[in-house]
């Protein structure tokens, strides 16, 4: 016998089958009337509510969780994204803002250099600083001049700020440049405010200069002014040189001990002028 093929008493064919049956349908259709006019399974439906509804959030619970974690996941990569995005767009802006800014030096030192090459009633040439010797006694740069442009050993080197140095090498198309820094280098110098004569000798272990063969009673102050005088017949005269930034009295026969700071700060890329020995400003 199978059990799986015997229908439910109420559904069973035969005449009394359809009497059931619309006995069933009335009854739904007196119940749905009754719960519409009456609320009649209202409380029915709330207690099941009740009952159920712990139950379906422990089932959708694992499904929101997926959800929860797959836009949290969508929003880290994205804020990630932005984020990257924004530290590309700053550091474009502020290698933009670097180039400008050394591009604005870089003019301004050519208009005054071109302002002051037409000072001089001679050709001079303009040169680029390549880089600085590596020569911690020595103060010398390396220009991107040389033979092939017409430079010859001995010629002054300025900029628009002063005295540089002295041609000291020169090959076939850079030349270097000994500065007035250097303990090699010395250069003839006027004070304008004390109207006295020195020359300069270079420190070598720095960037400063000292003044030598100055008067005992001359009354040096510091922020005095230094000029060349010309009396090299090297450096037309009147150039700045540099500034005073100490003065030590002289002990008895000797000259005062007198520091000074060039006028000129020399990096890469500046633009200088190398004069003809014989230039007059």
């Amino acid at each position: 016998m199978s059990l799986a093929q015997t229908p439910p008493p109420l559904f069973k064919q035969g005449s009394s089958a359809r009497v059931r049956l619309l006995v069933a349908a009335f009854s739904a259709v007196v119940l749905l009337n009754l719960d519409a006019n009456f609320k009649f399974l209202e409380n029915i439906r709330a207690i099941v509510h009740t009952v159920l509804n712990p139950l379906i959030e422990l089932v959708l619970l694992p499904r929101d969780g997926l959800i929860y974690m797959t836009n949290h996941l969508t929003t880290i990569t994205s804020l990630n994204k932005e984020l990257i995005q924004l530290e590309q767009e700053r550091a474009f802006n502020s290698e933009t803002l670097l180039i400008l800014d050394q591009l604005k030096t870089e003019n301004a030192d050519l208009r005054k250099l071109l302002d002051l090459k037409s000072n001089f009633s001679t050709i001079s040439i303009a040169a680029e600083v390549r880089y600085k010797l590596p020569d911690p006694y020595s103060k010398k740069i390396m220009l991107d001049r040389g033979m092939g442009h017409k430079v010859k050993v001995g010629q002054p080197v300025i900029s628009a700020d002063g005295i540089v140095g002295q041609v000291s090498k020169v090959f076939s198309s850079k030349s270097e440049v000994t500065l007035i820094s250097d303990a090699n280098l010395s250069v003839p110098v006027f004070l304008p405010r004390t109207k006295i004569t020195a020359i300069t000798k270079g420190k070598g272990n720095s960037d400063g200069f000292e003044l030598n063969f100055t008067d005992l009673s001359a009354n040096i102050r510091i922020g005095d002014k230094i000029f060349t005088s010309g009396l090299d017949g090297l450096y037309p005269p009147g150039i700045i040189v540099g500034e005073v930034i100490s003065v030590f009295e002289a002990t008895p026969g000797q000259f005062p001990i007198i520091n000074a700071k060039p006028s000129t700060v020399i990096g890469m890329k500046h633009q200088v002028l190398i004069l003809n020995a014989k230039t007059e400003f």
